[in-house]
């Protein structure tokens, strides 16, 4: 039997969906466990994962490795590296990490900030939409089985081709080749003559 009390409070609270400015971002620069905390609590409303935790220290730690975001400065994370982790966490929901990422660099042009703001522009409204469908269902099982497919086959189709945009602009940038070594000349031997 569904819980339509509970698809109620998902619609309204999603209903009011906001994020905070990226001037509203915490303005100290925190260590793991703060971020993580702060991050999920943000994460929570619309990203979900397996363990149940949107971004985890072991996760922060392989994307600083592999620069997906910038290294913290004396373990601690500014204003900046928060904004580019949230959006991270959110896109790579949909697309694979190396395309959420290219994504990310490619519109983020030396500017977190701009990019954060724009970012915040279309998240808040497209769920608020997604709410407003939602509490638009009628307390039916049938048609919420229906609304969860159309949802499901509309993601896969703005997936495939969110996909293939990121694909056709993305260059990957192409590691240093390493010279080949010159061989050693071979110091001839006259008594073979």
């Amino acid at each position: 039997m569904a819980d339509f009390d509970k698809l109620c409070k998902t619609a309204a609270e999603l209903s009011e969906f906001t994020l905070p400015s990226y001037d509203a971002l915490p303005d100290i620069e925190l260590y793991m466990d703060q971020l993580t905390g702060y991050l999920n609590k943000l994460l929570g409303r619309t990203c979900r994962s397996e363990d149940g935790v949107p971004l985890t220290p072991n996760r922060v730690n392989n994307y600083v490795k592999d620069g997906r975001i910038k290294r913290p400065v004396q373990k601690k994370y500014d204003r900046e590296r928060i904004a580019m982790l949230y959006m991270l966490c959110c896109t790579k929901q949909n697309l694979t990490l190396p395309e959420a990422s290219a994504l990310l660099s490619m519109l983020e042009k030396e500017d977190t900030a701009a990019l954060y703001e724009e970012f915040r522009a279309l998240q808040e409204p497209i769920v608020q939409k997604c709410a407003a469908e939602l509490a638009a269902c009628e307390q039916n099982e049938e048609q919420m089985l229906k609304k969860a497919l159309e949802l499901t086959l509309r993601s896969t189709a703005e997936r495939f081709v969110a996909e293939a945009i990121i694909s056709s602009l993305w260059h990957e940038p192409t590691e240093k080749k390493e010279k080949p070594k010159k061989e050693k000349k071979q110091k001839s031997n006259t008594n073979n003559i």
